[in-house]
């Protein structure tokens, strides 16, 4: 052990460039993207995914349970802040990271001592590791001891312990589970690289930390502050008591090394440890470049972070310059015009088809290739079915891409609209229309005790109503928890007094199904059963047996727009619609809308272009500069994010601006919807639409 250690920390000089895993794991979606990421100043990523607040959200969601974690084992080390707390050496330098780590688990010589380290660095060639947590104990056995490493992963990733690993991790045909595969692979790297450097006497083992659903956050952390270095049965037993788990995965870990590994352009037969030993080698090739890696292009391009519009100079986009090489595509093209990744529903075959034939952007395609079947031509050329079907709103993509290229860029766009279906099903519809959206939250870590990981619960609603025969919209009522404890009871209470107490009832809508499976689950909590009056549980019970509305499936169905891509998100249905709408330019077009966020405002307003501006931009530039950093709500991933921040000591300024932040981005998601079906009746009452 002493030799290989003493090798991997002394014997060769630093090579420029190390595979970690975070490396392995980009390489594992596009192999290419080893190039750019360890070339970020050539090869940026791009800012809607830097940006992307539900993404930081679930990022900082991720570092909360970390932390978390590490308070379990509260006499370990943190590697790198070993200086202030009496340890060696300068930390600022890789080598010393590597020396600290390795000095500091070689301080445990006996049965008596343990010594755990987070971010502890291990070097091994040209692998680096920087686990969460290294265990290192003496492990008595029968016979004899032997020194135990047990490399610990922490991950957010849900995990359920009334379900065995061989239910959870493997499937029927003895292989890893796609959804934790990823995970595996990770600490799978990690537990090689710590064999490598220490391959005689240590008995490497791997584990995965994980919130557990099964358990309930009890109202204080298990008490292990007392400056002891605990026992492994004693932090075992304080994990048992915590709201994590964790999970040997030894097997798993095996299983994946020795493996055939998939990937873009991965080889056949190699093996995930074959397959990382050759990327480490190839980081360090003299002509290391984007051409030292082939991987073909695909479905994975279709999520690629190093698609940039307009790279500021210096830089270069890593998926052009992916797409130029395998499509001969020019990057003024590239550029600027659809592709086919872009397309509405695009699915793995669909691009495999779509490449086979040489067709890379929206332009390229035509009726047969999305119309495969003689009915579905048939179809096309009857005008469609009472329905728009997944291959038509992929045509009619295709055909706004087509329309855009060849005409003016201010024609007036269309709309397809199932006329005689959407009348009919809205002839059901009870008035008054009441129009909700809620924000949800489900937190690895509970805010509040007596609930488990992942409990979904909803802190906040808007409600919109529309009186028949009116176009004169009301923002009926809202809810915002601001007070202490769980917002469960006070949520439903309001939700009850908002929606269920009108005397002539009415129809309720939501886009998606998320508002009844929210609702769904806090009406089937303790809290809810025990504080809510048998008035209150019967009424909101009956919102979910009646059904709401889902008018997502009504746009998806019934309703297509130029500019929307395809899609039937509200949030890229608001803009186009606005723009083909007269009906909602005569509603929106002046400064008449009020509520309790708005006063005398003007949702339809036309940029320099001459385009309807999106509302939702318009909110972005409602918050001051000087703001909060998280007082400018204009997507559900800031408004989780927005929630968290409000559990945390503010002061009345940042409190009250995240509050009204909050209050706006979330009544103008049920002003939205009703601005579709005011949009849809212009539509159904105008007979030249």
């Amino acid at each position: 052990m002493t030799a290989a250690v003493h090798a991997a920390i002394h014997g060769v000089e630093i090579p420029q460039r190390y595979l970690t895993k975070s490396l392995v794991r980009c390489g594992l979606k596009c192999p290419r993207k080893l190039v750019y990421a360890t070339s970020p100043n050539l090869y940026p990523q791009s800012r809607d995914h830097v940006d992307d607040p539900l993404l930081k959200h679930l990022s900082n969601e991720g570092v909360r349970f970390g932390e978390y974690c590490k308070r379990l084992f509260p006499h370990g080390v943190e590697i790198g802040k070993v200086q202030r707390r009496g340890g060696i050496g300068d930390p600022s330098s890789l080598e010393h990271l590597v020396a600290q780590t390795h000095q500091t688990l070689m301080s445990c010589p006996d049965e008596s001592h343990r010594v755990t380290v987070f971010e502890g660095a291990i070097r091994y060639a040209s692998f680096y590791a920087q686990p969460d947590i290294l265990d290192m104990f003496v492990k008595s056995g029968e016979e004899s001891s032997r020194i135990e490493l047990r490399v610990i992963e922490v991950k957010s990733k849900s995990w359920d312990s009334r379900h065995t690993v061989e239910e959870k991790m493997w499937t029927d045909k003895n292989s890893i589970r796609a959804t934790f595969l990823p995970y595996i692979q990770d600490i799978a790297f990690q537990s090689m690289v710590c064999r490598l450097v220490y391959p005689d006497d240590v008995n490497v083992s791997s584990w995965l930390m994980m919130p557990d659903r099964a358990k309930k956050m009890v109202c204080s952390d298990p008490d292990l502050t007392d400056g002891m270095i605990h026992t492994v049965e004693d932090t075992m037993q304080a994990i048992d008591d915590s709201i994590a788990s964790l999970v040997n995965v030894d097997e798993l870990v095996e299983r994946a090394l020795t493996s055939e590994v998939s990937y873009p352009g991965s080889k056949k037969g190699e093996t995930f440890e074959e397959t990382v030993t050759r990327w480490a080698e190839q980081l360090n090739h003299d002509n290391f470049g984007p051409d030292s890696f082939s991987s073909p292009i695909g479905m994975q391009c279709s999520s690629c972070e190093y698609r940039l519009k307009d790279p500021p100079e210096g830089t270069y986009s890593g998926f052009d310059h992916c797409w130029q090489a395998a499509s001969g595509l020019t990057r003024e093209v590239l550029q600027n015009v659809p592709l086919i990744n872009d397309l509405y529903g695009n699915t793995k075959k669909d691009m495999n088809i779509f490449l086979s034939g040489a067709k890379y952007t929206l332009s390229d395609l035509t009726e047969s290739d999305l119309f495969r079947t003689k009915e579905d031509c048939k179809m096309e050329k009857r005008g469609g079915g009472e329905i728009i079907k997944k291959f038509e709103r992929q045509w009619y993509h295709v055909e706004t891409t087509k329309r855009s290229a060849e005409s003016d860029a201010n024609l007036r766009p269309r709309c397809i609209i199932k006329r005689s279906r959407l009348k009919q099903i809205s002839q059901d519809w009870k008035y008054p229309l009441h129009f909700i959206d809620f924000e949800t939250v489900s937190p690895p870590i509970p805010l509040y005790s007596n609930m488990s990981p992942y409990e979904i619960f909803a802190f906040q609603f808007s409600h919109h109503t529309l009186h028949h025969g009116s176009s004169e919209v009301h923002h009926a009522s809202e809810f915002l928890h601001t007070e202490e404890g769980p917002p469960i009871v006070s949520f439903l209470k309001a939700l009850h007094e908002a929606i269920c107490c009108y005397p002539d009832g009415g129809t309720v809508f939501q886009w998606s199904p998320h508002e009844h499976n929210v609702l769904k689950e806090m009406l089937s909590s303790p809290e809810a059963s025990a504080s809510l009056s048998s008035r209150e549980f019967s009424a909101l019970s009956a919102l979910l047996d009646n059904g709401m509305v889902d008018l997502c499936k009504l746009a998806q169905k019934y309703y297509y727009v130029d500019g929307s891509d395809g899609s039937s998100s509200i949030k890229k249905l608001l803009q186009p619609t606005l723009q083909i709408s007269d009906h909602l330019k005569k509603i929106y077009g002046s400064p008449t809308y009020n509520s309790r966020n708005f006063s005398n405002f003007q949702w339809y307003q036309i940029d320099d272009g001459g385009r309807v501006k999106d509302p939702y931009d318009i909110l972005s530039t409602m918050s001051h500069p000087d703001q909060h950093g998280s007082a400018n709500v204009t997507k559900g991933g800031a408004a989780a994010a927005a929630f968290h921040e409000l559990q945390n000591d503010l002061d009345d300024g940042d409190r009250s601006d995240i509050e009204n932040s909050l209050l706006r981005y979330c009544e103008l998601d049920t002003l939205a919807m009703v601005m579709i079906v005011q949009a849809w009746q212009g539509l159904l009452d105008d007979p030249t639409s």
